[in-house]
């Protein structure tokens, strides 16, 4: 008994120290971090605005002498609208193209409208702006030329159509984003993977030679939950692999030190019987028998059990 209470805390120790170590190794999937879409996004804002301030000039170095003061009193406030819309930053996203730059007219997840609709809506003409998108939400301004509708809306704020189509981007399409699954570890992996560790040190040290029917329990009972719950464990995503292919290894290893134990325990057994079985003729006393009378000679045998 005094042995099993010093090898105990050995098994205890070892039994913490596989949980912490591969707990540690599961978690570290959690790590696994893509670039994150704020990132990809950033990008793309700055490649969107740098696109307006090019269109800005543009619209600014043309030669307006030919039109009205009413359009060119409009032009300037869409060319105003247009510069806070870049400095806004909420532009529409690419979500249905991969690998492809594709406008829209209208975001259809947050509403979103691109620079061309904005300016169309700012000025009161929505309506152009929701009858667009219903028949073609990426549909290219350059293919507007037959809306009248759209074309008399250009003419009253004093653009072109090659402007307008110059206003217009595509967008870039959205980098994907990989989500890797939150693991977390239950309870039961621990929990097994510590008492088969406690049990497998049990039988290896102290109950060596087997002499504990509870170790050998123990170790069996264990061992044989730790490989289940192991094995278990390793069919689910969110579950840490290692942790789960650790517990079921150190089960099987307790198993197989109560079953070492148990063997040992069974030879020892065997050969306590056999020498037993030996000991009981341990002496033998051979004397002659000297008759009385001249007849009956021969020889006694004794035995000491």
């Amino acid at each position: 008994m005094r042995r099993l209470r010093v090898l105990t805390p050995v098994g205890l120790g070892l039994a913490v120290l596989f949980g912490a170590a591969f707990a540690a190794g599961g978690s570290a999937r959690t790590s696994t971090v893509a670039i994150p879409e704020g990132r990809e996004r950033a990008v793309e804002v700055r490649r969107i605005r740098v696109h307006f301030d090019s269109v800005l000039l543009e619209l600014e170095g043309r030669d307006v002498a030919a039109l009205g003061a009413a359009q060119r009193d409009n032009r300037s406030a869409l060319m105003a609208t247009l510069g806070a819309y870049r400095d806004r930053g909420v532009f529409p996203h690419n979500y249905d193209f991969p690998g492809e730059a594709v406008p829209y007219f209208v975001d259809r997840k947050t509403g979103t409208l691109c620079a061309v609709a904005h300016l169309l809506a700012s000025t009161g003409r929505r309506d152009i702006v929701d009858r667009v998108a219903r028949a073609d939400n990426n549909v290219r301004v350059a293919q507007l030329s037959g809306d009248t509708a759209f074309a008399a809306w250009l003419d009253a704020n004093g653009l072109t159509l090659a402007e307008a189509a110059r206003i217009q981007i595509p967008y870039a399409p959205a980098a994907p984003v990989v989500v890797t699954p939150k693991t977390h570890t239950p309870v039961a992996l621990p929990v097994a993977m510590g008492a088969s560790a406690l049990a497998g040190a049990w039988n290896a040290f102290a109950n060596a030679d087997g002499h504990s029917r509870i170790a050998n329990v123990l170790g069996f009972g264990s061992g044989l939950a730790a490989v289940g719950i192991g094995a278990a464990q390793m069919r689910r995503d969110n579950v840490p692999q290692a942790m789960s292919l650790t517990t079921a290894a150190v089960g099987g290893m307790s198993v197989a030190l109560s079953a070492r134990s148990l063997h040992r325990h069974r030879v020892i057994a065997a050969a306590e019987r056999e020498a037993a079985q030996k000991s009981r003729v341990s002496d033998a006393t051979v004397a002659p028998i000297i008759p009385v009378g001249g007849s009956g000679a021969g020889v006694s045998v004794s035995f000491r059990f």
